[in-house]
């Protein structure tokens, strides 16, 4: 499974953020060489993040 069958495969949980799949997909676009798409993406990603962090509790992942 590549990352794209894994975003279509989450996108189909009961419990998703609106527009999941979509929005990765945005943001997988939107990365280039160019900082003005790379914040774009960035943005796209946080929102989906704050999304998650709602439902448990802002609990975040450390990495």
């Amino acid at each position: 499974m590549n990352e794209k069958g894994a975003v279509a495969i989450a996108g189909r949980f009961a419990i998703c953020p609106t527009d999941y799949q979509q929005r990765v997909e945005q943001a997988f676009a939107l990365l280039a060489a160019d900082t003005k798409s790379i914040t774009e993406a960035i943005a796209i990603l946080e929102s989906i993040e704050n999304d998650l962090n709602q439902w448990y509790e802002n609990r975040l992942l450390v990495m």
